[in-house]
């Protein structure tokens, strides 16, 4: 399992711009309008991977673009890695990640400039990452949409064309993490949870004061005894933050396979080993359970 220091954390939104909604309104009623259902938003769905795939394409240029420029080595660029994607429209969670350690982040980084003013300049780019974002989206969209609107099946709709303008795209960074990177971060670092799973829900309790944050929470589920993982082939979500002394409780379905967005199904009454994997940005915690 290989170390990793989050930098930055990145969202970015897909969503229906308003007056396409509008025009996607003449198809209601139309059963073979597909894409039109729920506003446009089962559009999105569909598409979802296609939208992460293009996110962390255009994002990771831009942010390549400005690593290089302010020194940092080609082998030693961060990372865009998506840590969570869903419906409503459609939102993508994501962190800008170096596969080093806490320390050697620091060295890396601080061999270059200051940390305050890379986070300064990392946080300046939000404007150009998000006109290239626009861009890039608008434009895939337009290409998946535009056949299925012309589709002769769906009938006449009257003369008005489809706007130009199809969605409306919104991005952030935050850069806190780089500021708080320190040669020594965590390195006394402990931890204490409580998980416990069912064929529903899965919970976990933070027992300590202070509070967990950019937790990613994978379920693996299998027949035998697992004794390798990968986070890529786990049921994932995501979880900002977890205050101390806090606990939650997730639906299993809330968990989506990394791999088809697919959800976690452990209705089936055979007996099966469920392994969680609990990430925060210093460590990953392993626990091991067995359903009769």
């Amino acid at each position: 399992m290989e170390k990793e220091t989050v930098i930055a954390k990145l969202r970015a939104e897909i969503s229906i711009a308003s007056e396409f909604r509008e025009f996607l309104a003449r198809f209601e009623g139309n059963e073979n309008a597909w894409f039109a259902r729920e506003g446009g938003d089962i559009f999105l769905a569909e598409f979802g991977l296609e939208w992460n795939e293009t996110f962390v394409e255009v994002v990771q240029g831009e942010i390549d673009s400005y690593f290089l420029a302010i020194g940092v080595r080609e082998d030693q660029l961060p990372k865009v890695r998506i840590t969570d994607s869903r419906r409503g429209s459609w939102i993508v969670d994501a962190a800008i990640t170096m596969y080093c350690t806490v320390g050697t982040s620091f060295t890396i980084l601080k061999g270059v400039s200051e940390l305050p003013k890379i986070a300064d300049g990392l946080e300046e780019t939000k404007n150009r990452i998000k006109k290239a974002l626009s861009d890039r989206f608008r434009s895939k969209v337009s290409e998946r949409i535009e056949p299925s609107i012309s589709d002769p099946y769906l009938g006449k709709y009257g003369e008005a064309k489809a706007p130009s303008k199809k969605v409306d795209v919104s991005f952030s960074i935050d850069a806190r993490p780089l500021r708080g990177l320190t040669p020594d971060s965590l390195k006394t670092h402990s931890i204490h949870l409580s998980v416990g799973v069912s064929r529903s829900a899965l919970s976990i309790e933070n027992l300590g004061e202070a509070a967990l944050s950019d937790l990613r929470v994978g379920l693996f589920k299998d027949h035998s005894q697992r004794h390798n993982w990968n986070f890529a082939d786990a049921y994932s979500k995501s979880v900002p933050i977890l205050s101390g002394k806090q606990s939650i409780s997730l639906s299993i379905s809330e968990f989506l396979s990394m791999e088809d967005s697919s959800p976690l199904d452990l209705a089936d009454l055979s007996p099966i080993f469920v392994d969680c994997w609990v990430q925060d940005n210093t460590g990953i915690y392993l626990f091991n359970f067995y359903l009769e």
